[in-house]
Formats: C-alpha cells, structure tokens, sequence
C-alpha cells in the first residue's frame, strides 16, 4: 500500500563502500519522472471572471478578513460578494474551497491552508503538505525532494545537489500531480541563487547529509494558498510518535517500482536510535554496523510503509503542539517497506544551528 520511500537509493547494500552507486545521488539516477510545464496557454483564468466564480463555497467572517491575494501570478480564489445576509461585524466572503481569506494568506509556518480531502490510501491530500519541494532539472526531470523553511530557503539532502551547479536545477513549489496542471492553484518555480552543503558531507556514507538552496527570488508565502513553510524541531519526538513522510518516489523497490505521479503519503513511527542499529545489523549491513547518532535518525519498519527510491530529501514531520514541525529528511535504506527494516532519516533537530547559519548568510 505504502511503498514509496523517499529517495532512498543505497537501499540494498553495505552502506560505506556502495552507497554513492546505489543511491540516486542525482547524477545516478537513470530513470525518473518528468513533471508537466504550465506555458502562457495553460494558466488557469483568473477566479474573479464568471468562470472563476463557480463552485465557490461561502459564509460570513469578521470584518476586514476577506481580502483577495494580489501578489502577481496568484490565482484569486477570494471574494468578497457584499452581501448584506451578515449580522453587525462581519462580512459575507466566498472562496473555491471553503476557506477564509485568513486561512489562505497566511505566513505561520507548519499549517495547512487548504482542507483535506478523502484520498485512496496513499495518496495525499491537495495541499496536505504545502512546504514540500520538488528539485527538478531543467528538463523538468525529477531529481528529488525538499522543504521550504522560509521565503529564501530550501532544506534538501547533499546528496541530491552536491554535484550540480546553481543553474543545473530548480525548484517547485505548490505541486501535487505532477503530470498534470489541473490543481486548483498554480506551482510556483525557483531558480537557484547559491547551494550551502554541509562542509563535513561525506558522499561515501551519507554523513552531513544536508544543503540549504538559496532561491533566487522571495516565495509569497502569506498570498499563496498551496504554500507554506515548515515549522524547525522543537527537538525529537518519543519513540512510537507517529510521523508522516510524502513525496513522488517508487511504489517499490528495484526495477519492478515506479515513481508516482501524484504525492505520496505514509505514516511511520519513530524510532529509538539504538533499537534501529539493532535492526539495521540484521541486514546485510552486518552485525558490526555502526550508526551514526548525530547525522541519522530512523522511523518506520513496518511492512508496506516506507519511503523508496526517488524520494531522498523529503521531510518526515510530526504534528507537535498543533504545528507542523520536520525533524528528518529521506536519506538512505536497505530496500523499502520490509517488515522490521527501518528507514535512515536526516536527524534535523542536530543540524538546526548549522541550518540557521545557513539561512542568515549574507554571501
């Protein structure tokens, strides 16, 4: 059901020696998905024409609440229809799915904007993970995954982009079927200012797994309902936490999986850093494995539940405190989604000083 790990490309053999042939370090990765390019012809007509104006859904909000977004290239959802059916102090405000102006327009990292809808198991939800990155070549091969953490900022895995230069990606955002432009709002696409890796990236092992993309230009976050930012970790959750890891990588592992068109979604537990150095020595790792406590993280180890191959770079966020908060990103595995074999994960929260350098550089 839920075979779809997020980038894991070394997922089948000894770690150290092998890991840069089997993961898809970018370079390595021979087969992948091509998201769909909007053009002139295809943007969405603007939602406050009579064709926009179908299907809205609305209800009365305070006053000065329902403001449509004006920032260029977003598709206006918002309106207000000035109807008089409201008490003293509110006002009447109409949008596409349901939300108010101030759900839609807001900056406050880890939330969702747009409501869930029922999806087959599996498959998110439109907008469920609104801080989500698509890397893609500029072909608009898929390369792997990212979180946005600001208006300037993307947190990916090294691995993905260590050995491309600026202009060799870019970035999406807002993206949910990536084969098709039928969403309801519009992706948003970066060009890439500068990369940050890791100084202490190791590609051999995957230690310091993490870059920071600096974008060329500023995400309007608070106008752009299919995008938000993530919260940082306020520190690791217990063991058994359930968390959620999403992205466009494989069904399975090996020739027979296929990357996805549509985002992924799997729930997968935390787990304590010992007792997944345990499980990872029943493999072909070998029983004198050692994990490396300050640059990994493990969750999952359920049969069926996992990230794959294509996924690297995804976050796996916990709901803390009614926020959104990442505390891994998809690094490596052997295989996907077999029972008592967890997946390896960014431990974020020992990288959040590193990544807050990152963010306030200037250079």
């Amino acid at each position: 059901m839920f075979k779809y790990r997020v980038n894991y490309t070394c997922r089948s053999f000894v770690l150290f020696l092998v890991i840069q042939n089997c993961y898809e370090s970018t370079f390595g990765q021979t087969q992948t998905i091509v998201f769909a390019q909007m053009t002139m012809q295809t943007q969405p007509p603007p939602s406050n024409t009579a064709a926009g104006m179908s299907g809205m859904s609305c209800k009365c909000v305070p006053m000065g609440t329902c403001a449509a977004p004006t920032a260029a290239g977003i598709d206006i959802r918002i309106v207000n229809m000035g109807s008089t059916a409201c008490t003293s102090g509110l006002q009447y405000c109409c949008t596409s799915n349901g939300n108010t102006a101030s759900q839609l327009n807001d900056a406050a990292c880890g939330r969702r904007k747009i409501p869930l809808t029922t999806q087959a198991p599996g498959i998110a939800s439109y907008g469920a993970y609104p801080w989500q990155a698509a890397l893609l070549m500029p072909n608009n091969n898929y390369i792997g995954s990212g979180v946005l953490l600001d208006s300037n900022n993307v947190l990916t895995a090294a691995h993905k982009v260590a050995t491309l230069s600026n202009n060799g990606f870019k970035v999406r955002l807002g993206e949910w079927d990536a084969q098709s432009l039928s969403e309801q709002y519009p992706y948003q696409e970066y060009n890439v200012a500068k990369v940050f890796v890791h100084p202490s990236f190791n590609a051999q092992n995957l230690q310091n797994d993490v870059a920071i993309i600096r974008l060329s230009s500023t995400v309007p976050i608070s106008s752009s309902p299919g995008i938000s930012t993530i919260c940082p970790p306020t520190g690791m959750p217990a063991a058994q936490t359930r968390c959620w890891v999403s992205g466009w990588g494989k069904n399975a592992f090996g020739p027979n999986g296929a990357y996805q068109s549509i985002m992924k979604e799997v729930d997968v537990p935390i787990l304590d850093q010992g007792n997944c150095e345990n499980r990872l020595r029943g493999t072909r790792l070998g029983q004198f494995f050692n994990l490396s406590r300050d640059s990994f993280m493990c969750a999952g180890g359920e049969a069926n539940k996992d990230a794959c191959t294509g996924d690297g770079g995804s976050p796996l966020v916990c709901l803390i405190q009614g926020q959104w908060q990442l505390v891994g990103l998809v690094a490596w595995g052997i295989g996907c989604a077999m029972s008592g074999v967890p997946g390896v994960y960014v431990n974020v929260p020992n990288y959040l000083t590193w990544i807050m350098q990152q963010i306030g550089r200037t250079d």
